[in-house]
């Protein structure tokens, strides 16, 4: 009888313990140390009536992202129109929600007809994650910004993933982290964008080398201010051009900072001379600390014209 008393008495010790403990979790506005901006664009609302954003049923603009419960439109928030016809899809950003006992939803102004569509984060999470860990507070929260985000911001149409950083709306408190470079980069709130924290190679211009389509005796250059995520490649070509590799950008090796993968580019002609029958293509070479990425830009069609400048803007995840 006495050992039982004294289990009995120990379990009952254990459970007067139990509640400070759970007391001071629940003090805590954060349900996890870090959130990856994918977990926050999972939700997608069905078109109920042609062109119309408002929808019946006010749970239907609720989601979550790591237990982190958020309303999915915000005036900070663009949203991809994700239409029938692919074509058609668009990203707009509310000038207005509407979020009532009966109803919710967003103003906007598309630029086409939408009949049978979906709605859809249009920043692939980011801007519902740091909206989200704004509204809890002064403690500092980190986004987490992997391969998944980068390919899913790079495929929504109009924009990519270095645009969406660049145009989120911040808040000092929360910071974001793209675990996809090496060492990771940081970006952090400078009162009106977010700016890489990062004054490594990561932020340092490609290597770019003339291909054969060039021509004889080009001249490249990375202008300024090029890094490696963004810039403008100047080629100047020579004589007896002719189709194949334009030129390439080659990313410093991993152990100097690069890039751990591919990655994708968006690859324009700006300047003068329009060019637009070029294909941009990556590719990579070794592995571990040694790999590194490269872009090539190439011509199958037609040879570029000797002796003129071209000009290429990258951006590149």
């Amino acid at each position: 009888m006495r050992k039982i008393l004294s289990i009995f008495l120990l379990l009952a010790a254990m459970g007067s313990v139990a509640p400070a403990v759970s007391a001071q979790t629940a003090n805590t506005p954060f349900t996890a140390p870090q959130y990856y901006a994918t977990s926050f664009q999972l939700w997608s609302i069905n078109q109920q009536s042609p062109n119309t954003y408002i929808f019946q049923g006010r749970n239907l603009c609720n989601s979550q992202g790591q237990n982190m419960n958020f309303f999915v439109f915000s005036t900070t928030a663009p949203v991809l129109i994700a239409d029938s016809n692919s074509a058609n899809s668009e990203v707009v950003t509310p000038s207005a929600i509407v979020n009532t006992a009966g109803s919710c939803g967003a103003t906007v102004a598309p630029s086409h007809n939408h009949y049978t569509f979906q709605m859809k984060s249009g920043t692939a999470g980011l801007q519902e994650a740091i909206n989200t860990l704004t509204q809890q507070g002064g403690q500092p929260a980190v986004v987490v910004l992997d391969k998944n985000w980068w390919t899913i911001a790079n495929q929504i149409p109009g924009t990519y993933g270095t645009a969406i950083i660049t145009a989120a709306t911040g808040n000092y408190t929360v910071m974001l982290q793209d675990i996809t470079t090496s060492p990771n980069t940081f970006y952090v709130w400078s009162g009106s964008a977010y700016t890489s924290t990062n004054a490594n190679s990561k932020n340092t211009a490609p290597t770019i080398a003339a291909g054969a389509s060039a021509g004889s005796s080009p001249t490249v250059t990375n202008s300024g201010p090029s890094t490696g995520i963004t810039g403008i490649a100047n080629v100047l070509t020579g004589t007896a051009t002719t189709t194949g590799t334009i030129f390439t950008e080659t990313w410093p090796t991993v152990a100097n900072g690069g890039p751990q993968y591919d990655g994708t580019c968006v690859v324009k002609s700006v300047g003068a001379n329009s060019y637009t029958t070029f294909t941009a293509a990556m590719s990579d070479t070794g592995s571990g600390t040694t790999f590194q990425r490269i872009l090539t830009v190439t011509e199958a069609t037609a040879a570029p014209t000797a002796s003129t400048q071209y000009n290429f803007s990258y951006t590149c995840k």
